[in-house]
């Protein structure tokens, strides 16, 4: 069987007309909602740094660190929050830590992880996340297996020890950032 030009080239245009058709309609779709997706964007990240530090009533950003928020209570400075990443058993984790104006962590939001469903993302529970609410220590936190967690150490969670070392880790580093921010006032 012979083929001929006209038998390649019809369904090569048609193809590529419809190539051409779906981009401009995903174009378009992302055009439109660009800004509400960013609005939505930054609704869940003021909403994630409430949690983090409940106590502050507004939130600026600040100008030496684009990952560090500044929260305020009224005119005074009631912490800051710090959005920080650290390895994991799934890829990144991404955790945004409050510290109050004491330099006691005041919360933590775990804002994404790839962890495995069932035991990483666990940490994203409230029980978990609540060991952080305590005196820091300057060092940062350390992870334990098992017994009862003392002062500066975090219980790893069961099956899931490098996802509570990775989320440590992150809070770790908002304390570093958080020292840093402080030695320069």
């Amino acid at each position: 069987m012979k083929l001929n030009a006209k038998d390649v080239l019809k369904p090569t245009l048609v193809l590529v007309i419809i190539c051409m058709v779906v981009t401009a309609c995903l174009a378009g779709t992302n055009l439109l909602t660009k800004g509400a997706i960013a609005a939505q964007n930054a609704k869940e990240a003021e909403e994630s740094r409430k949690v983090a530090l409940p106590v502050a009533e507004s939130f600026e950003q600040s100008p030496e660190n684009e990952e560090c928020y500044v929260g305020k209570k009224g005119s005074d400075i009631a912490g800051y929050v710090f959005t920080t990443e650290a390895d994991s058993y799934g890829g990144k984790i991404k955790v945004m830590t409050g510290i109050g104006a004491d330099g006691n962590v005041t919360g933590v939001v775990l804002l994404s992880t790839s962890d495995t469903p069932g035991l990483g993302l666990n940490a994203k529970q409230e029980s978990y996340r609540e060991q952080y609410k305590q005196k820091t220590p300057e060092k940062g936190f350390e992870v334990v297996k098992g017994g009862t967690a003392q002062e500066g150490q975090i219980n790893a969670i069961t099956g899931a020890t490098i996802t509570s070392k990775a989320v440590t880790t992150a809070v770790n580093q908002a304390i570093e950032e958080y020292q840093k921010v402080k030695g320069g006032e």
